[in-house]
């Protein structure tokens, strides 16, 4: 902000919150500055004019007329600019506003009776006053709208607290007035100590109004602030003029019209413009949020500091002083009244606080009820959560299961060889590489080795009995496979009528052997295919290790052996059936870099070394290649 202080307070700033209009911006900024400045003319205009009269006219009953008609006007004028705002106004400032024009309103009716007595009566007003008290209490009102703090948004607990605060405040006010004033007007009469009491105890209560003013003028903001310093700047004149027109009327100084009224008029010119000025710059809600700890508390400590300062007036009527005893009396018997009446305002304020506390706290429990109700609901709904991720984890595992399994008969299928190939083969070559890197001899490494299996004859089979007995003989066989193979070896249906084994060895010149057996379950017992058709048949099995050569591991690769081993069954189909044939590097064969498969596809190469398996059932090599099927027995 380019300006700073009280005086930039006063309205000579930009109103950020007014309403826009229809013009150009400039306009609508200069809308707040144009109104003050205009109102500010008028009150120095209406101060200029009282000034001019009072210098001019001398003492006399039109001059006492004037005087009192026009700050009766002017208090009129503070009065009807403020009611406005209570319609208009949110919750808070609506209350705030209407304690505004209460204390307007009373300090009216004060000055009425002042011009009652002197306009209509034409009689000089006594001293004491009997508007004194109305004027004295006129300043409670604004004292609390002044607690309200519009600016701030609370909760509904602190706007109906408030008028009980401002009860507390007004009869405490009410009670110091009595307790100092009042005995020296009609207990114990003494006009000096009568005046003297006025204007101490008036003076203490605009101080303590302006202090309130300034205490919310600082913890405020515009446009709220801007008004707060507008009341402040309008009370502190009046205090000063109150004080000196008090102080001319014990010295019996002060007539109406005089130069003494002069601060007053100002600041009630002053208290006008400001209820005029806030209705078009306020906001229609607070701009700000009430932080916990300023909930409307401070205003509660000063009813509750009234309540119970009650005990300490007791002590000084009856002990401390020199009063009259008439006085002292009438001051005992007050202070227990109004302690009556403090305990009973205090008592409702307990009851609503209790109503409310009592609220809250069943708003609480059920908060807390419901908070439980959504824990438990949450759980039960992650517990299910839980048990339908896994039961989704077991459904996953069992699809793709079914993916990767044949249907027919069980094994595996082709899919799954393909997705665990490059993990096992893999795993074979590190092995491999860390025995290089290492150089460790001797080391057990178990070679991977493709044993591909294909039925004799098959083709017959589905020929003679139809397919139905052909899927049977499939199970059947994939059947006996699964008694020779291990429980870590890999069973595939590779196709047809032809499986493939991945199975693991440390030594492949083991695997005839393992050939063999296969050779023997599947040939020495006749196949069971139902409806009493039973069926003798037949293998053939071709096999190669992987790597192919341990000198050169990296030469070929998983797939390519695979082909290999394809291309050693069909040799062995080639040369009789019912055996197993075995392609594996010559002896003092140099594989360092990689070369065409087709070259070891020549069963006259001299890289490869052929290994024959015949069949246990068949000692002399001989396939049975002219009855490859029997004819079914009855």
């Amino acid at each position: 902000m380019a300006k700073s202080g009280f005086w930039h307070y006063l309205g000579y700033s930009r109103n950020t919150d007014a309403p826009r209009s229809k013009h150009t911006i400039t306009t609508v900024r200069l809308v707040p500055v144009q109104y003050a400045r205009k109102w500010t003319a008028v009150v120095c205009a209406v101060v200029c004019v009282y000034i001019l009269v009072s210098l001019v006219v001398p003492r006399s009953f039109g001059l006492t007329a004037f005087g009192d008609l026009t700050q009766c006007v002017l208090l009129a004028c503070c009065t009807l600019s403020v009611l406005p705002n209570v319609a208009i106004a949110h919750k808070k400032a609506r209350f705030f506003w209407l304690l505004m024009s209460i204390g307007f309103g009373m300090w009216l009716c004060a000055q009425a009776l002042w011009t009652y007595f002197e306009v209509l009566g034409r009689e000089e007003v006594p001293n004491p006053f009997v508007g004194d008290v109305i004027l004295f209490l006129h300043i409670v009102p604004i004292m609390a709208a002044a607690a309200v703090r519009p600016h701030i948004q609370q909760d509904d607990l602190s706007v109906r607290g408030g008028p009980l605060d401002f009860f507390l405040l007004l009869t405490w006010w009410l009670y110091l007035y009595l307790f100092i004033v009042i005995p020296w007007q009609y207990v114990y009469f003494i006009e000096a100590t009568y005046g003297r009491s006025f204007d101490v105890l008036y003076a203490v209560e605009q101080m303590v109004l302006i202090l309130a003013l300034v205490l919310v003028w600082r913890k405020s903001a515009d446009p709220w602030r801007g008004i707060y310093a507008q009341f402040f700047g309008a009370a502190l004149l009046y205090g000063i003029g109150s004080t000196l027109a008090s102080a001319a009327i014990d010295a019996h100084l002060y007539y109406t019209g005089s130069l003494y009224d002069v601060p007053l008029v100002a600041a009630m010119a002053w208290f006008a413009g400001v209820g005029l000025r806030a209705r078009k710059t306020l906001p229609m809600q607070p701009r700000e949020n009430a932080p916990m700890k300023g909930h409307g508390i401070w205003t509660a400590r000063l009813a509750m500091l009234a309540v119970f300062s009650t005990p300490l007036t007791v002590a000084w009527a009856v002990f401390g002083g020199h009063a009259p005893q008439a006085v002292r009396t009438y001051r005992l018997v007050l202070t227990v009244a109004v302690m009556i009446v403090l305990g009973a305002l205090v008592f409702l304020k307990q009851h609503l606080l209790d109503r409310k506390l009592l609220s809250l706290l069943n708003l609480s429990r059920e908060n807390l009820d419901e908070m439980y109700s959504l824990k438990n609901e949450l759980e039960n709904k992650e517990q299910s959560l839980r048990w339908h991720s896994l039961e989704l984890q077991r459904k996953n595992l069992e699809l793709q299961e079914i993916s990767f399994t044949d249907v027919l008969t069980g094994a595996w299928n082709r899919r799954y060889l393909e997705e665990i190939l490059a993990a096992e083969a893999g795993q074979v070559l590190r092995n491999y590489q860390r025995k290089n890197s290492h150089e460790v001899h001797g080391a057990d490494h178990r070679d991977l080795v493709f044993i591909m299996v294909d039925m004799d004859f098959f083709k017959q089979v589905n020929d003679l009995y139809g397919h139905p007995a052909g899927d049977r003989l499939l199970q059947r066989v994939a059947e006996r496979l699964l008694t020779v193979v291990r429980k870590s070896d890999v069973l595939v249906r590779w196709g047809g009528e032809e499986f493939l084994i991945m199975t693991r060895c440390s030594d492949p010149l083991g695997i005839p052997a393992f050939c063999s057996r296969i050779l023997e379950v599947l040939a020495s017992q006749p196949f069971n295919l139902g409806h009493g058709i039973g069926v003798r048949t037949t293998c053939s099995i071709g096999w190669t290790p992987y790597p192919w050569s341990r000198d050169a591991f990296e030469a070929i690769c998983a797939e390519e052996v695979i082909e290999l081993a394809d291309w050693a069954l069909y040799r062995a189909k080639a040369w009789g059936r019912n055996q197993a044939v075995g392609v594996l590097p010559a002896e003092g064969a140099a594989l360092t870099e990689p070369f065409d498969l087709r070259a070891l596809r020549n069963e006259h190469s001299s890289l490869i070394r052929i290994v024959k398996t015949d069949c246990p059932h068949n000692p002399k090599g001989a396939a049975q290649a002219s009855a490859p099927v029997e004819e079914p027995s009855r």
